[in-house]
């Protein structure tokens, strides 16, 4: 069987494999990852198909990759899916049956989408001689918009389209025959983007897309010189994956020590790090009780972690801390071969979503090629048929049509009669619409007069207090909840003491940065965001 191309493409990455099909198994022949350049990939969307088109062909040319079929994986937070259970009916009716009834399944314009589907497993049900069956399926509304951009992407790169696949579906089939008994979590973290899926004896029964990674946690190692002075991001990743930069826990008071911690500034720049993964830990931590609540006395066998979060040292350890329960990278799987790889370490974790596409994998291109189909398979017999019925229906429409014009006239006079009778009523609503503008007006002015910073002062005098005079504060946002602002430091090494300093004040909580930039002199601009401690109770007017 001719070798395939396997790739899944991230807003930051593309990861390409070259797999060989086999009966029970398949393998990567070679397997290779690049960075994408900032914009081309948005949320699922290829937003310059001939930009990236380019970087992939030149990537597969400097590698001697032949194939030209190719398989593409699309992680989108604007693909929907939805299990679906319908009646047992012929399988080359499932299509039309979907298409018709998507509206009911999804809150979408279906003319804007594209239906596709897999098929889980069959369900027998009812009572007598004849079970009734039912299809139990997976249905995924990808917008034509996104699976358009990927025919151009695969036209610029010198690539014929097979299949568009979702990332969800791939990871599920992937893994699905290790998790055939038990209950399993797997836990699939990339850098901008996390997939949480749920699998009971072989069967998925949950999945859930959460839009935050690691960025912010290589972020906080390049802001810290401890790590090492200059680095740009993927440098940081890098260094993210030989040396443990992750403290196990996300209590900055915890006692514990840990080999890592050489000095007490390396353990604060490790808590750090930490602390920029806890909207991770409890994103993970919420869906666990979720499931949990749903599902009582059916505890997780096991929690495995996937995808480039999995190579970062350090993750599971903290990701064990806090859930309370060990969780391990993912596990070789049975089944998948690496024959050649660029990377060997971590290869199973990082590629696993490329071995779960296959000829059955739910085509999110389907619809559009359905759709060419039929219009190409047009003949002369329907259209004589249409011009039989226009005429007859032209026919029926003349004679009724002189009925509907004399009933329409005589309604019309009644209607006029009736306008000038109550002319004196539209003066009377004209006066009820404009004073019930200026009552809106005037309430809204109220509501004005309601002020959100009632905590702001305690901030401004405790920031006069214990920070230096010559920080430099350019933009500032208070909120009855909390404050963001932007300051300028010299250096990496202030920064990260402002941002400590800061987290010690009285009157804040939940102080975080959401990124640092260095212009051409070294001044170091950061972005930061904090609650009140005790935050004011905000009129009911404030959202007038």
């Amino acid at each position: 069987m001719a070798n395939i191309l396997t790739i899944e493409v991230g807003s930051t990455e593309i990861r390409v494999a070259e797999m060989k099909e086999e009966k029970k198994s398949s393998s990567i022949r070679r397997c290779f990852r690049f960075a994408v350049p900032q914009g081309l990939v948005e949320d699922g969307t290829i937003r310059d198909a001939q930009t990236l088109g380019e970087q992939l062909k030149n990537e597969l040319l400097s590698r001697k990759i032949s194939a030209r079929k190719v398989r593409f994986i699309v992680a989108s937070s604007r693909i929907a899916s939805r299990e679906v259970r319908i009646p047992f009916i012929k399988k080359n009716r499932i299509q039309d049956l979907l298409e018709t009834n998507a509206a009911d399944y999804f809150p979408i314009n279906p003319l804007e989408y594209s239906i596709s589907y897999r098929i889980i497993d069959i369900e027998e049900g009812g009572e007598g001689k004849e079970k009734e069956k039912k299809y139990h399926l997976m249905v995924y509304a990808c917008p034509k918009e996104v699976a358009e951009s990927y025919n151009q992407l695969a036209e610029a790169s010198g690539l014929i389209i097979d299949c568009l696949a979702h990332i969800g579906d791939s990871i599920y089939m992937a893994v699905r025959k290790a998790f055939i008994q038990g209950t399993h979590m797997l836990v699939k973290i990339e850098e901008d983007a996390m997939l949480v899926s749920v699998i009971r004896d072989g069967e998925l029964r949950m999945q859930r897309n959460i839009n935050y990674g690691i960025n912010g946690a290589i972020e906080t190692v390049q802001m810290f010189p401890v790590f090492g002075e200059h680095f740009d991001y993927e440098e940081a990743l890098s260094l993210m994956m030989k040396k443990n930069c992750v403290r196990r826990t996300l209590n900055p008071n915890s006692v514990i020590a840990e080999p890592e911690d050489e000095t007490e500034e390396m353990k604060e720049a490790r808590t750090e790090v930490a602390q920029s993964l806890r909207y991770l830990v409890g994103n993970i931590s919420r869906i666990m009780d979720y499931y949990l609540a749903r599902n009582p006395g059916n505890g997780f066998d096991t929690i495995q972690c996937c995808g480039i979060g999995a190579a970062v040292l350090g993750m599971t350890k903290l990701l064990s801390h806090e859930l309370a329960q060990k969780v391990t990278p993912l596990q070789p799987i049975e089944g998948h071969k690496f024959a050649k790889s660029d990377e060997i370490d971590n290869a199973e974790s990082i590629y696993i979503a490329l071995f779960g596409v296959d000829a059955t994998s739910a085509n999110l291109m389907e619809k559009v090629k359905k759709t060419r189909k039929k219009r190409d398979g047009e003949d002369i017999r329907g259209a004589v048929v249409v011009f039989v019925i226009g005429a007859a229906a032209s026919i029926i429409l003349v004679f009724f049509s002189c009925g509907s014009h004399l009933y329409h006239a005589q309604r019309q006079k009644r209607l006029n009669t009736e306008i000038t009778k109550n002319e004196s009523a539209e003066t009377i609503y004209n006066e009820y619409k404009d004073m019930k503008e200026r009552y809106s007006q005037y309430e809204q002015m109220y509501g004005y007069t309601n002020t959100p910073n009632e905590s702001l002062v305690s901030f401004l005098e405790e920031l006069e207090q214990k920070m230096p005079s010559t920080l430099v504060i350019e933009d500032f946002n208070s909120t009855g909840i909390g404050i963001s602002f932007t300051v300028e430091v010299s250096n990496k090494k202030e920064a990260a003491n402002t941002l400590m300093q800061l987290r010690k004040f009285e009157s804040l909580t939940s102080v975080t940065t959401t990124g640092t930039a260095e212009d051409e002199s070294g001044i170091i601009t950061m972005s930061v965001t904090a609650n009140y401690a005790q935050p004011a109770a905000m009129a009911s007017t404030e959202q007038q």
